[in-house]
Formats: structure tokens, sequence, C-alpha cells
């Protein structure tokens, strides 16, 4: 069984068929259209799943800022709620760098020691020392990153603030704390 279309050729290429002339291999317009239409398809769902994943990155990246902020508010409340005694709480500059701190002051077997909690280079740290020693980097745990931690004392009321700061903002949290034994 042999094809017309390929029997008939002419001496240019030409193929006759139904009484017209037609150029072999030849691309009619639907067909471009078709191909067009599929082509910007496909780029539009490319772009799509691109703008998708960078704004996945974007809920991640905040979510895990917003966690690592909470971890960092959630240790201080309750070191805090664990020693609220009369006298056992105050704020002081830190002598690692001068900036604020949380010292709580606790008995363990008959002997004094104080908890500095405070930041240093980008870190939420905290350091038990005996009664009168100050606290460094060497003798401190690792809370969690923070760029900046600030406490204040008014009366009774202790108010903390922790933030990262990112290139496209700072990012922070406050809590207050009500000391019972004041």
């Amino acid at each position: 069984m042999s094809c017309p279309m390929w029997r008939s050729l002419g001496s240019k290429g030409f193929i006759a068929k139904k009484g017209r002339l037609s150029r072999r291999g030849s691309v009619s317009a639907e067909t471009i259209a078709t191909l067009l239409l599929l082509l910007a398809l496909g780029i539009g769902i490319f772009v799509l799943a691109l703008s998708s994943t960078s704004a996945y990155t974007r809920l991640y990246e905040g979510k895990s800022l917003s966690s690592e902020l909470r971890v960092a508010l959630s240790f201080i409340q309750m070191k805090i709620r664990q020693n609220d005694l009369k006298d056992a709480i105050r704020v002081e500059d830190n002598p690692v760098n001068g900036e604020p701190a949380i010292v709580i002051r606790e008995v363990h077997s008959g002997e004094v020691y104080e908890t500095w909690i405070y930041q240093d280079g980008g870190i939420l740290r905290e350091a038990i020392m005996p009664e009168g020693m100050p606290p460094s980097n060497e003798y401190s745990f690792e809370i969690t990153e923070v760029d900046g931690f600030s406490v204040k004392m008014e009366g009774n009321l202790l108010d903390i603030s922790v933030w990262l700061d990112r290139e496209d903002g700072r990012f922070g949290r406050e809590s207050c704390v009500t000391l019972r034994s004041e």
C-alpha cells in the first residue's frame, strides 16, 4: 500500500492533493498557534512554581525566627517563675558587655549561686556562678540565637524583649512578668 502524498511529488517538491498544490513539510498557522500556546502555558507554570517556592521559603524562615524568639522568652519566664522569691531576682548590667542582664539568686546545698541570663555575640546565654563572681562566656550555656535582649524592672514588673535582626527587618517578641514575691 502506498501513500498518494509521497507518490505524486513533482519536480519542485510539490504534492498534488485534491486539485491543489501544497508544499511538502509546510506547517499550518493552527499548529504554530497551538505550539506557542503550549509554550506560554509551560512558562506560566514554571513561573508559578518558582514564586510559590520563594513564598514557602519566606514563610518557613518567619516561623523559624518566631520559634527562636519564643524559646528564648519561654526559657526566661520559666527560670523567673521557678525562682520567684523575695529579693531573688534583679536586673543588673552584665560584666561581659555592659548590657542588661537578669540575675537570679539561688541557694543549693547551703551554697549561694547567681544565675545570669544575658545576651552576648548574638547568643542568649545562661551562666550559673558562685555569688559575687562575674559571669563569663566560658562558663555559660547557650540558650538560643538572638541579636538583642533588653530587660527593665519597674517595681514587681519585669519587661523582657528579645529580637533578631534580618535583612528584611527586625523580628521581636516582648513579655511582661509580674513577680509575686515583691
